[in-house]
């Protein structure tokens, strides 16, 4: 009972049937505004699950269609649920290996101590002491 005595009533969205105490919220990339009754909301779920496995996986960077896709590791910082080729795979690695690995500026191996840079000179990875050195300097 509502406080001033007026019940609210539902109707499903897809059928128009009048919800009793169950209603369920559609999913957002289904299109549909307003609750569902059980009964739809399973076929629509159905549906969608369906469409899902008939599109064919692609690429999260050069958008080909993947067979075999890679998920990419969390480090990445991608969306969840992506996949990559194997190529666009390997690159990112190297690229993130090369990254953490290698000082930003020279390219030096670093080596167990190394400096990450103040968010103010906006270079991305990882510095040697004397390029860290070297920019702080600079200020």
């Amino acid at each position: 009972m509502h406080i001033f005595g007026k019940k609210q009533v539902f109707t499903c969205a897809v059928c128009g049937k009048e919800l009793g105490r169950h209603k369920y919220k559609p999913g957002e990339e289904w299109g549909i505004q307003g609750v569902l009754c059980g009964s739809c909301h399973v076929e629509k779920t159905k549906e969608f699950i369906i469409r899902q496995a008939e599109t064919p996986d692609r690429c999260a960077i050069c958008k080909e269609i993947v067979q075999d896709g890679e998920k990419p590791k969390w480090q990445w910082e991608m969306e969840s649920g992506t996949l990559l080729c194997n190529p666009c795979f390997q690159k990112k690695d190297a690229d993130y290996n090369k990254k953490i690995n290698f000082c930003s500026l020279c390219g030096g191996k670093l080596g167990m101590f190394y400096y990450h840079p103040k968010p103010t000179w906006h270079i991305q990875g990882n510095l040697c002491r004397k390029c860290w050195d070297g920019q702080k300097g600079k200020e």
